[in-house]
This record gives structure tokens, sequence and C-alpha cells, in this order.
């Protein structure tokens, strides 16, 4: 019993990190749509702060033990890489600042593309929204290959609103609490 409250706790802080990373890439995003021309040091040092948390937050979802790992299934190295990534750009900003949009936009593909798997394997799970998923990762990795290639500020604002968008979706879809609570029913 005690075991199943702990998996339960873990369940639940994976779940409200998510839904807060979700927020803070919402105001992320609008923040560059609105204001693009906001000091590069001072986003670079939010970006990084935000990526070390993120990792914080896809780490702590991998070691929840979700019965189904849906929604965490490629969180552990995807939190390392983030934890490292933003630990580079809050020491070494000012040498990358050309790199930090291009950067940007190959993390945003590169989720998308994990998501496009997500969305795949919640098909056979029998997950009726999957087609939402795949149709949300596949803008999203779209959104990263034109970050890439365009890079301005108001195509970063429109990927890290994609990103909080199928983020806070799929944690919706794959782990509310009454999906929680007939995992844990299911693992009994």
């Amino acid at each position: 019993m005690m075991g199943r409250k702990i998996i339960s706790n873990r369940l639940a802080i994976a779940r409200h990190g998510y839904i807060l990373i979700s927020v803070l890439f919402y105001i992320s995003g609008l923040v560059c749509i609105i204001a693009p021309d906001l000091n590069l040091e001072a986003t670079a040092v939010a970006g990084g702060i935000m990526l070390i948390l993120y990792g914080i937050i896809k780490i702590t979802g991998y070691l929840s033990d979700d019965l189904y790992c849906l929604a965490f299934q490629h969180d552990f190295a995807c939190g390392l890489l983030l934890i490292v990534l933003g630990i580079i750009e809050l020491i070494l900003h000012a040498r990358f600042r050309g790199y930090l949009l291009p950067a940007l936009g190959i993390l945003v593909l590169f989720d998308g593309l994990l998501c496009v798997q997500t969305a795949i394997d919640a098909r056979r799970f029998g997950l009726v929204s999957w087609y939402i998923i795949m149709a949300g990762s596949i803008l999203l990795g779209v959104l990263g290959i034109v970050l890439i290639i365009v890079n301005t500020q108001t195509v970063a604002g429109c990927c890290l609103l994609a990103e909080g968008v199928l983020h806070h979706y799929l944690i919706q879809c794959t782990m509310s609490p009454s999906m929680t609570r007939q995992r844990e029913m299911d693992s009994e």
C-alpha cells in the first residue's frame, strides 16, 4: 500500500511538473512573439534555467513508474540532455548567441519526432486521441525545421507555444487522475 502511494505521489509530481513547464512554454512563446527584441542575455539565462527545470521534470516523470510509459518513455535521456544544455547555455550563452534559436529548433524537432513515437504507442494502447497527438507532433516537428531555417524570435515563440500545447495535451490525455487510478487498479 505504501509503495503504491509513493508511485502515485511521483506521478502527481510529474504530472503537475509537466503542466507547470507547459505554462512556462506558453509564457515564453508569447514573450518571444510580443517582444522579440528583448535582451538576448536575459532570454538566454531564462532559457537555460527553463531547460534545467524541464530536464528535472522529465527525469522525475521517467522515475515515476508510469504503468504504460506513454508520457515519460524517453524522459531520462532527454532530461539529462536538457540539463546539460541548460548548464551550457547559462555558462557560455555569450559564445553561442547565434546558435540559440537553431539549437531550440533542433530540440523542438527532436521532441516532435519522439512524440510521433508516443502517438504510435498511444494508438497501440487504444488511446482514442492518438491522432491528435500525432498531428501535434508533426506540427511541432515542422515548426522545429522552420525555426532551424528561418531563425526568428516569432517562429521560436510559435515553437514554444506548440511545445506547451502538445505536452499539456499529452499529459492531460495520458495522465489524467482517473487514468492513473485505473492504472493502479490494473496493476493489482
